[in-house]
C-alpha cells in the first residue's frame, strides 16, 4: 500500500516505515560515482558539507567536505556538528504527540488553551493546524527580519509579536502555508506542559533513547557551542561573512544541531519506530490530511510525505542564514541520506540527495515527472498581480524550464503537468497551487487557484512603469502597529529606498516599481522577496499592505506630518 493512495490513508500504520527489502551492498562504480557527486565541495578554501549514507542500519558512505571554519582552517569532518535547521520541526511534532499520548497536551484544542496570551486571532489556531502549518497566523520570522533585518530583538519578541497580531494570513484549516511562527508556538506549548524545558524534554525524550549524545537544540548562534561549525555567508563583493540567524529564541522551528552519525540514528528509528510512540503517534506525524476542498498535499507533521520517481520517501529539508540540510528515507528500501551544509558554494541539499539517491537505487526508479517548457508560454513570462489577494506571482524561465516565483523574486519552483492535464506547482511547502496557463495565453488574466479559492491576475510590466511618478507619491514615513515597525520610503539617487527600523534594529531595502500602486523587493543576497500594494488617494499613498512569503497582507499607514 502506498502512502499516497487514494490521496490519504488515516490508517497508515507504523508497520509500513519498516523496510521489507534487504539491498546489496553498495556498489564500487555507485561509490566512485558518489565520490564525484560530491568532489567539487572537496575544497580547502571554501566552507563545505558533511554526508552520511546508510541502508539498513549499515554505513555505506560518510564523508566531511570543505572547511568548518574558514577563520580558523579546519576541516569538516564526519564528526562535525551542524544545523538541521528546519528539519528540526518533526522532532517537534513528535515531542508533541508523545505529550498527547500522556494526556498533557490536546492537538485539537486551540493555542490559546496553553498560551492564554493569545487573544486575538493568532490563538484561534489549534496545536495540529499548527504543526500542518495550516493555523493561518502570521509570522514572527518575517515581520522581524522586515522590522530590523538581521538585529537580535531580546528573548520573548517571538511571542509577544504573534500576540500582537489582528489580522491573519487565512482561516485556521483553510489552506496551507509554510510558517516558523507556528511551530514556535507549539515549543512554548511543550514547555509549559512538559514539565522542563524545551530543551531538555527534546534531550530526555528523543536523543538520549537513542544514544544521539552530540545532539542538542541551542537556541543562539551567539552561544559558544563545541564541534559545531561557522555557517558561512558570501560577503558582498566578495569573501565571507559568519551566518548568525537573528533571534536568541530559535526553538521548535530550527534550533538542534546534530552530526551525520546521530542523524542517521534518527532516520533509522523514522522507519523502525522501535524505542518510543504508539502506532497511533507515528500515524499522525506521518499522516496526510486532506484539505477542505478534497485535494491531498505532501506535508504531513513537519515532514514532507511522497513518492520520487516511484519510490516511497519521507524528508526535509532546513536552511539557516549560511547553511543548509536535507534528510531523506525511502523506507520500503532502508535508505537514508542526511547532507549538511555550512555556506558550500553553490550546494543544493536537496538536489544532492536526490542525485544520491538515483545513483544507489537506479534499478528501482521511473521516469521523472515531466517539466513545462518555458517556450511554450513565452508571452505569460513575467509579474502577475491580483487586486483581490494584493499577491504577486512570476512566470520565470531557468535553463527552458518554466517556474512560478513570488513576490517578484528572480528565481522560482518548476511547475508541472498533473496526470489530468493541470498546471501545478506540487503541494509541499504551501498547498497546492494551480495555474490556468493556457486560457492566460488568450484572456490576458492567469487565474490562480490556492487554497480552495481562485483570484484573478493580470500581467504588470515593469518596464513600462512610470518609476519618477511612484516615487513622488510614495515618498514619505508609515508604520503598522502589528509589526510595531517604521517605514520611510525615499529617493536615493536612481534607487527607490525603504529603510524599516523598531525599538531593537533597522534594515534597508530596494524597491522596484512595478506599476501605479504596486511594487517589489529588489534582489538581496538575502533572497529575501516582498509584494507591495498601496492605496491612492488625490495623488498621495495613504498606506500599503505588504505581502511576505509566510506573512500575508500586513498594513503600513501612513504618518501624518506633525
Amino acid at each position: 500500500m502506498s502512502i499516497l493512495a487514494n490521496g490519504y490513508r488515516a490508517a497508515m500504520a507504523a508497520n509500513l516505515w519498516r523496510s521489507a527489502m534487504v539491498g546489496p551492498e553498495l556498489k564500487v562504480d555507485v561509490s566512485s560515482a558518489l565520490d564525484g557527486l560530491f568532489a567539487p565541495f572537496n575544497r580547502s578554501d571554501a566552507p563545505g558539507l558533511v554526508v552520511g549514507i546508510a541502508q539498513h542500519g549499515k554505513l555505506l558512505y560518510r564523508r566531511g567536505l570543505g572547511l568548518a571554519s574558514l577563520e580558523h582552517a579546519v576541516a569538516n569532518t564526519p564528526g562535525t556538528r551542524m544545523r538541521i535547521a528546519s528539519i528540526s520541526k518533526h522532532f517537534t511534532a513528535l515531542l508533541a504527540l508523545l505529550l498527547v499520548e500522556e494526556g498533557k497536551l490536546d492537538l485539537d484544542a486551540p493555542i490559546r488553551s496553553v498560551i492564554p496570551e493569545l487573544t486575538g486571532p493568532g490563538g484561534d489556531p489549534t496545536l495540529r493546524q499548527l504543526l500542518l502549518h495550516r493555523g493561518g497566523s502570521r509570522c514572527f520570522v518575517d515581520i522581524g527580519i522586515l522590522s530590523r533585518g538581521l538585529a537580535v530583538p531580546p528573548v520573548g519578541t517571538g511571542l509577544a509579536t504573534q500576540v500582537r497580531q489582528t489580522g491573519r494570513n487565512f482561516a485556521p484549516g483553510d489552506t496551507m502555508l509554510y510558517n516558523n511562527g507556528g511551530y514556535h508556538l507549539v515549543s512554548i506549548a511543550i514547555e509549559r506542559v512538559g514539565g522542563a524545558s524545551f530543551e531538555a524534554q527534546l534531550k530526555q525524550r528523543l536523543f538520549h533513547p537513542l544514544g544521539m549524545l552530540d545532539t542538542e537544540a541551542i537556541p543562539s548562534d551567539y552561544s559558544i557551542t563545541p564541534g559545531i561549525a561557522t555557517m558561512h555567508m558570501p560577503a558582498p563583493g566578495g569573501g565571507w561573512r559568519r551566518g548568525l540567524f537573528p533571534s536568541e529564541e530559535n526553538r521548535g522551528e530550527g534550533a538542534i544541531v546534530s552530526t551525520i552519525d546521530d542523524m542517521l540514528r534518527w532516520t533509522e528509528h523514522l522507519r523502525t519506530q522501535d524505542r518510543f510512540g504508539l502506532p497511533a503517534t507515528w500515524t499522525a506525524l506521518t499522516g496526510l490530511v486532506p484539505f477542505p476542498d478534497g485535494a491531498v498535499g505532501s506535508y504531513a507533521m513537519g515532514l514532507v510525505v511522497e513518492s520520487y520517481r516511484g519510490v516511497r520517501v519521507a524528508h526535509h529539508s532546513g536552511g539557516v542564514i549560511g547553511g543548509s540540510s536535507q534528510m531523506l528515507t525511502a523506507p520500503d528500501h532502508g535508505l537514508d541520506i542526511v547532507i549538511m551544509a555550512n555556506g558550500a558554494p553553490a550546494c543544493s541539499p536537496v538536489k544532492l540527495a536526490e542525485q544520491a539517491l538515483d545513483l544507489i537505487l537506479a534499478d528501482h526508479l521511473g521516469d521523472r515527472a515531466p517539466t513545462i517548457a518555458a517556450a511554450d508560454y513565452k508571452d505569460l513570462l513575467g509579474d502577475w498581480w491580483s487586486t483581490d489577494t494584493g499577491m504577486i506571482y512570476g512566470l520565470v524561465e531557468e535553463e527552458g524550464v518554466l517556474k512560478l516565483s513570488m513576490c517578484g523574486a528572480p528565481q522560482g519552483v518548476p511547475l508541472r503537468k498533473a496526470p489530468d492535464g493541470r498546471v501545478i506547482l506540487p503541494a509541499v511547502g504551501m498547498g497546492e497551487v494551480e495555474l490556468g496557463l493556457n486560457d492566460a495565453a488568450s484572456s490576458r488574466e492567469l487565474t490562480i487557484r490556492f487554497g480552495g479559492h481562485s483570484a484573478v491576475y493580470r500581467k504588470v510590466a515593469r518596464d513600462t512603469a512610470d518609476a519618477e511618478a511612484f516615487v513622488e507619491a510614495v515618498t514619505g514615513q508609515y508604520y503598522s502597529a502589528e509589526a510595531d515597525c517604521t517605514a520611510v520610503i525615499v529617493r536615493d539617487g536612481e534607487r527607490i529606498v525603504l529603510r524599516c527600523g523598531d525599538a531593537y534594529g533597522q534594515a534597508e531595502s530596494e524597491l522596484i516599481c512595478l506599476g501605479e500602486t504596486l511594487a517589489c523587493l529588489a534582489p538581496s543576497m538575502m533572497g529575501w522577496c516582498a509584494a507591495f500594494s498601496f492605496s491612492k488617494q488625490g495623488g498621495r499613498m495613504t498606506g500599503f499592505q505588504i505581502n511576505l512569503p509566510r506573512t500575508r497582507n500586513l498594513s503600513f499607514e501612513r504618518k501624518q506630518r506633525g
